[in-house]
């Protein structure tokens, strides 16, 4: 059932690429530094971080850099809570469009996710930019990066579906994101390591994807460490689980969309 959506969606290709396109050159349009804005979120974020730890509580958090260190987790996380702030009003933002015809509805909020991942790669520059001024070399161990990545997108592409869904019903959806991402953003280690959680709460901790997926690819790439391949495996199974069950979610309640809009 599902590659039959798949191949519905498949056929409406040129429009997703057009709604890209629309939704990049909208969020840039008019604006003076234009796609540096991409850059601007974790930047800001990170060197706020650095201030915080090294002058205002000196607190020791990781061997590296702290600029580097932040950076890495902040990365995947400025892609996973923009994807989200689009995606979550994007059916009731388009909804002149949802109620005069028809075309798959996840179009919609996975533009959004696609314009994201651009700015998740001009953002990359400046991590590059970070590991050349700090002389810190990638090994092979880099590459596990990209089914960490792989994970990553499965998981936004399922809450993102998911949140956009409810919030046609429910517009109670879209005033609480920023709480959620606020709460999302403090459980998930981004200006700490797993490393300096006990190991009971470890367990814990990784009911949130988000916090495997980042530690993982931070320890890749800064520390050239692999991944252990069964908490891969366990946790490609878990997301691939939500993934199910958010999509199946989406199809049955995007019937009544028009309607309720």
């Amino acid at each position: 059932m599902l590659w039959n959506h798949v191949k519905h969606l498949l056929k409406y290709k040129d429009l997703f690429l057009v709604f890209i396109w629309r939704e990049f050159s909208i969020r840039y349009r008019q604006s003076l530094i234009g796609f540096l804005w991409a850059i601007i979120q974790p930047l800001s974020l990170m060197l706020l971080f650095t201030f915080v730890f090294t002058y205002l509580m000196p607190v020791k958090v990781s061997d590296y850099p702290y600029s580097v260190f932040f950076y890495s987790a902040l990365l995947p996380w400025s892609f996973f809570s923009s994807s989200l702030n689009y995606a979550v009003p994007s059916l009731t933002g388009h909804y002149n469009l949802i109620t005069k015809i028809y075309f798959p509805r996840e179009i919609i909020p996975l533009s959004g996710i696609a314009v994201a991942f651009i700015d998740f790669v001009i953002a990359s520059l400046v991590f590059i930019g970070l590991l050349l001024f700090y002389k810190i070399p990638l090994t092979v161990q880099a590459l596990w990066v990209l089914p960490l990545f792989f994970l990553l997108i499965i998981f936004t592409v399922s809450i993102s579906l998911i949140l956009s869904a409810l919030n046609v019903y429910y517009r109670d959806v879209n005033l609480a994101i920023n709480f959620l991402i606020q709460l999302w953003f403090f459980a998930t280690p981004i200006f700490y390591s797993i490393n300096n959680i006990p190991a009971k709460l470890k367990t814990i901790l990784f009911l949130n994807p988000l916090a495997y997926i980042i530690e993982n690819m931070r320890k890749c790439l800064i520390e050239g460490s692999a991944i252990i391949l069964w908490q891969y495996f366990s946790m490609l199974i878990y997301v691939i689980v939500i993934f199910f069950i958010s999509y199946n979610l989406f199809k049955k309640t995007e019937i009544k969309f028009a309607d309720v809009i």
